[in-house]
């Protein structure tokens, strides 16, 4: 029988927790006793001996109690320190940290994960409403029948542990009920509607989680209950009770809002307020912490906003209380299996403002952290080349200062470093930049004693001095300034922490295409003062808050416009003025630009297209998507030798749109890795065939390095590891203008020995490279024999617009598979009047036929290209636009096809014979985007952008019709039998 919860919440919270814990695995999960004799640690910065002692053991894992003694659970480093000295004898564990009041657990597994341990937490603090912790140790349960006589095998054990220390799990789970809460709140909430409304509750679950994230650090106190936010709603109820007319939102959490977070006149009721004033009686202690979040905007003024308790109940009660939360973010190898800052930005970017619509996706951490990694490498590189490169990359990637040569220098350059994220969305790369520069700063500090600064100071100074970001949205902006705010609090300890700092001047809202490049600006003599006197405002009044804030925001705004008056060409049209809003940066810019640009297909954006030719006509395309022109802008944005690291889709490398911005990445940058991950899920709500590249501003020499990934199995999430055991260096013509040939030597001359040999299939066809029928609603136009035969005998015109159809898996190498299927081909234009049957058939699918996203008559076909539907009855070569094998087949009946297909009509056995070969077949699985391993049967897309560059050999006639008459001979065998 499972595990029951209040069981194993007995056990935790019991007074004796050795023998409560020992119990619980002994007893109730069913472990073994642990073998592993006690022993005492010591630590340099813990001066009480540590001891450790065996509780469990199973399939070869130890279960080990580890008392910690301080009421403060162990740092990241101090956990490490103890897995240093325990890994000896029990290298993959788990300890369970207990405090010395017994307050506190946590418990810790040191997962071995390719040479590298990974240590994944769940924590728990006694009398904790919160079920993660103990839902997740419930999967740590065997049953008497499930261990054997010599135990369960370790992998069994090893795969129970992943299950209960699975912090994805958890996530997802939060992540699904936030989204039913949200929606629920959101349809209870009156006197806003529309995209207001979604923006208001957004905001008001933003404020209700951070504070929830505040508990965490013990600065929120009503009637004595650190649970602040459960107390203040519980203590409301008890009111309500007495007077149902009151309201949470109006008498509590307003008040909280915005007379204590950010109080006006500076009042910190904290520590100001009399305990017995209204204030402190209604939201208790707080402090004033300044910042966006809480200032009161035009929505929170709205005169009849009401929130009735009815919309919170679920999530306070629930939500914020079920979950661990921790103001700690992960990082790829430690762990800890609660509700991190990170959801914000994951909530924000995948479920509640929409952002895929404007082609945003949330990036996973791993590659955040290889992209920023990347990014500092190359910068540090170009900044110190005295240092020792093998140096440069073990300090970077794994946070080893040892072969530093000038440790000093490399502080000067961490602290003067700049990056920037132009589409920054919820602050993904800003966190991860931020985390990466403060690892290395620690790490300069632990080997060579530098940077004798707090934690907390040196995340300011990285804040302040390193780390930029513009978004269109200022939603958006809001989310990324908070993550930065949560991250910077994390960090300080105290009763009484400072207020947020203002982060206006460095996340900042705007469209960062709509200005001209801010390196092309002019520069007047006097600019140079006038910017060194905006940046010193600028550093200031990240410590101003109340009427000192507002009078500094005006003498830097009167500093901007200045600026702005004497900067050339200061646009009009509201963009972000990258040469006036940074320009501390310009000229000059940039030492690191990283990015997720937005994912947007160019029909979306028609409006704008005239002034992204303007700004990038070296660029632009009509067909090009919207990430082409970060590109460019990330390029103007860097100094040179800058280094700028993407993700974004891989189609630009080949698509006919993507040629001008090939070239101008040939010519403006010197490109150092690609890591092509084809259609693999990397972005687990969206197929956007991704791809991560890295490359340096400027001309100088790199050997670029080109990973084809064909699976999402390990060594990833580790980008660096793929790239070292699966990537391969490209040769040295392979990047050449708008040309580029993504393999490795052999494979290189190969494709440049096939482009050769001919011309291309466009230039062969002469374009006529042609795509299905899409009908927009398959139930409606495609029948089966049966229902054709039924309507001719009803109307005998209905023959006229039935034809035969194919889709993609009838097509096989040489010919069609024969399908009793059919298309009724009801083009634009149709007279519906002269097939009075078929419109009858069409009449029961009608209210789905007119919620098509396209305007047609409600019968008609969605895109049945009429301009070339007499090329359907011609003889013609048909290939299905994904296959694992060659498929092109020779179809003479006038076969239709569906939008999964594509055809040429031409009557050339030579070209069908070409194109079914093994040459041109090799050649599709080193150009072509596959789905898997092309080696292994995976499947490549033979879109036309891809399939009009194959190339077609210039035979002479003998040859021709040598071929010729082979393929007759595999078309009369149906394929059968023949190669």
């Amino acid at each position: 029988m499972p595990i029951a919860l209040p069981t194993i919440a007995d056990h935790l919270n019991a007074t004796d927790h050795a023998a409560g814990l020992r119990a619980l695995f002994l007893h109730h999960l069913n472990w073994a006793l642990g073998t592993i004799a006690s022993r005492s640690l010591m630590l340099a910065d813990v001066p009480t001996p540590i001891r450790v002692e065996p509780l469990a053991e199973l399939g070869g894992i130890a279960v080990l109690l580890v008392r910690w003694p301080s009421p403060i659970l162990p740092t990241v480093t101090q956990r490490r320190a103890v897995l240093h000295q325990i890994q000896p004898v029990a290298r993959e564990h788990v300890a369970c940290y207990v405090t010395d009041d017994g307050r506190r657990l946590a418990f810790v597994w040191a997962r071995n994960r390719r040479g590298k341990t990974e240590l994944r937490t769940l924590p728990y603090e006694v009398g904790s409403l919160a079920r993660t912790t103990l839902e997740r140790l419930a999967f740590l349960h065997f049953e008497f029948d499930q261990l054997g006589m010599f135990g369960p095998p370790p992998s069994v054990v090893l795969d129970r542990l992943n299950t209960a220390f699975d912090a994805e799990a958890v996530s997802k789970q939060f992540f699904r009920e936030y989204g039913r809460m949200f929606n629920h709140a959101r349809s209870l909430i009156s006197g806003v509607a529309g995209d207001q409304a979604q923006l208001f509750t957004q905001t008001l679950f933003n404020r209700l989680m951070f504070l929830v994230f505040l508990e965490r650090k013990g600065w929120l106190e009503f009637a004595g209950s650190r649970q602040y936010l459960r107390a203040l709603w519980d203590a409301h109820q008890r009111e309500r009770a007495a007077d149902p007319s009151l309201n949470f939102y109006a008498s509590r959490l307003s008040l909280l809002f915005f007379s204590g977070l950010n109080a006006p006149h500076d009042v910190n009721v904290n520590f100001r307020a009399d305990p017995g004033s209204m204030l402190v009686q209604q939201i208790g202690r707080v402090p004033y912490l300044n910042g966006g979040l809480f200032e009161q905007d035009a929505l929170d003024r709205l005169p009849d906003v009401h929130v009735p308790d009815a919309a919170l109940r679920e999530a306070i009660e629930g939500l914020f209380y079920r979950f661990n939360f921790t103001v700690t973010e992960s990082t790829p190898l430690d762990v800890e299996v609660a509700v991190d800052p990170e959801m914000l930005g994951k909530i924000f970017e995948e479920l509640v403002t929409d952002r895929h619509d404007s082609g945003s996706y949330y990036t996973p951490k791993p590659i955040v952290a290889f992209m920023c990694r990347e990014g500092l490498k190359g910068f540090l590189g170009s900044r110190l080349p005295h240092e020792d490169e093998a140096a440069l990359r073990r300090f970077v990637d794994d946070h080893n200062a040892e072969d530093v040569r000038d440790p000093e220098q490399v502080l000067a350059a961490l602290q003067q470093v700049r990056v920037c994220d132009p589409a920054c969305g919820s602050g993904a790369y800003l966190l991860g930049m931020l985390h990466e520069l403060l690892e290395l700063r620690a790490a300069l500090f632990v080997v060579k004693k530098l940077d004798h600064q707090r934690v907390y100071d040196r995340k300011l100074d990285i804040i302040q001095r390193n780390i930029y970001g513009v978004d269109l949205d200022p939603f958006a902006v809001n989310i990324a300034r908070l993550r930065l705010w949560l991250s910077l609090m994390i960090e300080y300890e105290g009763v009484a922490p400072p207020p947020l700092p203002n982060l206006d001047y460095k996340i900042e809202v705007g469209d960062s295409l709509a200005t001209p490049d801010p390196q092309s600006r002019d520069v007047q003599p006097m600019r140079q003062q006038l910017v060194a006197q905006f940046q010193a405002n600028k550093d200031t009044f990240i410590d101003y808050h109340g009427g000192d804030k507002r009078a500094k925001r005006g003498e830097i705004d009167d500093l901007k416009a200045a600026i702005r008056e004497i900067t050339d060409g200061a646009p009009s049209n509201g963009g972000f003025d990258w040469a006036v809003d940074f320009a501390e940066v310009f000229p000059g810019g940039f030492d690191i630009v990283v990015a997720n640009p937005p994912y947007v297909r160019m029909e979306l954006f028609k409006e704008i297209k005239p002034l992204l030719r303007r700004n990038f006509s070296a660029v632009h395309s009509d067909r090009a998507d919207l990430y082409v022109y970060f590109y460019a802008r990330a390029l103007e944005l860097l100094r040179d030798g800058g280094m700028l690291a993407f993700i974004s889709p891989n189609k630009w490398f080949r698509a006919g749109y993507g040629a001008n911005l090939r070239r101008y990445v040939a010519a403006h940058s010197s490109i150092r890795s690609i890591t092509d991950f084809g259609e693999l899920p990397v972005f687990a709500t969206a197929a956007t065939f991704p791809m991560i590249f890295i490359t340096q501003r400027g001309t100088a020499a790199h050997a670029p390095r080109f990973t084809q990934v064909k699976t999402l199995d390990e060594p990833y999430p580790d980008v660096r590891e793929l790239i070292a055991t699966q990537g391969n260096l490209l040769p040295a013509d392979a990047i050449n203008g708008a040309n580029w040939t993504l393999a490795d030597a052999g494979g290189a001359t190969f494709l440049r020995t096939m482009d050769r040999a001919g011309m291309t299939l466009e230039r062969y066809v002469d374009g006529k490279i042609f795509y299905g029928v899409k009908t927009g609603f398959n139930n409606a136009f495609v029948i089966d024999g049966a229902k054709r035969a039924a309507l001719i005998a009803e109307d005998q015109r209905s023959a006229e617009i039935i034809k035969p159809l194919a889709v993609g898996d009838d097509v096989r190498r040489w010919h069609l598979r024969e399908r009793d299927r059919w298309l009724i081909y009801a083009y634009h234009g149709v007279n519906a009047n002269n097939y009075p049957a078929i419109i009858d058939h069409l009449s029961q699918y009608r209210s789905g036929l007119e919620g098509r996203a396209t305007q047609q008559e409600w019968y008609e076909l969605q895109q049945p290209q009429v301009k070339y539907s007499r090329e359907f009855d011609k003889s013609k070569i048909i290939f299905p636009d994904i296959a694992k094998e060659s498929r092109f087949a020779f179809d003479t009946a006038g076969t239709y096809i569906s939008n999964t297909t594509y055809f040429i009509p031409v009557d050339d056995l030579y070209l069908l014979g070409v194109l079914n070969s093994a040459s041109i077949w090799s050649y599709a699985k080193e150009s072509m985007t596959v789905l898997g391993d092309a080696e292994k049967g995976g499947r490549l897309r033979f879109f036309r952008q891809f399939v009009q560059n194959l190339p077609i050999p210039d035979a002479p006639a003998a040859e021709r019709q040598a071929i010729s008459g082979l393929v007759e001979h595999c078309l009369a065998a149906r394929g059968q039998g023949v190669d």
